[in-house]
């Protein structure tokens, strides 16, 4: 059974859903549209996707439920038409920005209950050795809305056995945070090239190359950072504060990207197994610069099921302009008091700009129950670990990924 690409767990371990504020953008993701686009262009059978996801972080932070269904229906020899909806109910905690105290929980931020709905409607249409791919996208929850427009386009070569892709991708959001003054807006395009080459029967070569760029607004407007007052003999006791919104942290209006991936898939005749192993390679404009390491495992057990174990490690620097806590008090605005400290240009304490390592590792089983029916089931878990040496071990999350599935063909 073919994983649901836009559910929530996938955001996530793509750093795109572990606080209130990370997990929005929807998601017109040009790799994996080209991934789903390369799948489909193999089945001949219509058929409908359900899956169920559990994610949830220890010591009460964010909890994630998420009902994905994901449908496929051929209308045309050449034509295929597949469409997707997700439900995601949000609860739990995230940081605010303050310093972490244990036992205190002041640095954490109960969320409003909220929920994202979510959907992606694409058509592939098939032409002599092109396949061109439009997609639309378009999200919504109590404080962000997004609209996202692609067009993917492959061609194939070499009797099939080199197929060569370009895709564009267009994301207009709009912020309408409680903790904003007003609504603001965040503009973002992507470009992807890549080829796929059969290299023998049973070894395939992936490569893209991404290139993208955000505009806007993109401060987490949830975020604050501490503001330190050092203890005197009139006061011995610091305290920090914290504000979010138009207050909070503040980050460059431009992120230009740039992402290399390399996958080399091979089958095992032996065994009746087959292992993925991936290489990722992403730098952007905010000084992140990170690699990422993947392999998975299908192993066939029998006519009817597959065990698929995986692992992935992520290590990356910390931004540019990210820090812990402001360097001293500019609201003092007496350049003369010690405590004094102008206001960085650029400042953000979230946790997921710092310097980090990020371990995710699993196993799925899926088995077809029926002659038109397979069950899925997974469970990931997922640890990060701060690498720097400064930021507290409190602000970075570890959860369990449990997920639950079935396709139906018709």
């Amino acid at each position: 059974m073919m994983p649901l690409h836009q559910t929530s767990e996938a955001r996530k371990i793509c750093g795109l859903g572990r606080s209130r504020w990370g997990r929005r953008p929807l998601a017109v993701t040009l790799a994996l549209a080209l991934q789903l686009l390369q799948l489909q262009r193999g089945r001949a059978e219509n058929h409908v996707d359900v899956r169920y996801e559990d994610y949830k972080e220890e010591d009460g932070r964010m909890h994630v439920q998420t009902v994905a269904l994901y449908g496929d229906v051929q209308l045309h020899p050449v034509v295929n038409v597949h469409g997707e909806f997700v439900y995601d109910a949000l609860s739990g905690a995230t940081p605010n920005g303050g310093l972490p105290v244990a036992g205190d929980p002041g640095w954490l931020t109960e969320i409003e209950p909220d929920v994202r709905k979510a959907f992606n409607l694409a058509a592939s249409v098939g032409w002599g050795r092109n396949t061109t791919t439009p997609q639309f996208a378009y999200s919504l929850e109590n404080d962000y809305e997004s609209f996202g427009y692609s067009l993917n386009h492959t061609i194939d070569f070499n009797e099939k056995n080199t197929t060569l892709a370009v895709g564009v991708a267009y994301t207009h959001d709009n912020i309408f945070a409680a903790t904003l003054s007003s609504t603001r807006n965040k503009d973002s395009g992507d470009l992807l090239l890549g080829v796929t080459q059969i290299l023998a029967p049973k070894t395939v070569l992936t490569v893209n190359f991404t290139v993208g760029s955000a505009h806007g607004f993109l401060n987490d407007p949830y975020k604050g950072i501490h503001i330190p007052y050092y203890p005197d003999e009139a006061n011995p006791n610091p305290f920090a504060r914290t504000q979010a919104g138009d207050n909070g942290e503040r980050r460059p209006g431009t992120r230009n990207k740039q992402i290399g991936y390399v996958s080399l898939t091979q089958f095992f005749t032996p065994v009746n197994g087959s292992a993925e192993l991936g290489y990722r390679l992403y730098h952007d404009s905010f000084g992140i610069l990170s690699q990422t390491v993947s392999l998975n495992w299908y192993q066939k057990i029998g006519k009817r099921v597959v065990v698929s174990p995986l692992f992935r490690f992520t290590d990356q620097n910390a931004a540019d302009f990210y820090m812990t806590q402001l360097p001293g008090d500019y609201t003092l605005n007496d350049p003369s008091d010690p405590l004094y400290a102008p206001l960085p240009q650029y400042f953000s304490s979230d946790y997921r700009l710092a310097a980090m390592q990020t371990f995710t590792y699993g196993i799925s089983v899926t088995a077809k129950i029926k002659d038109r029916v397979s069950l899925d089931l997974a469970y990931k878990r997922y640890d990060t670990f701060g690498t720097d040496g400064v930021t507290s071990p409190l602000l970075f999350p570890k959860a369990n990924v449990f997920s639950v599935g079935f396709r139906i063909w018709f």
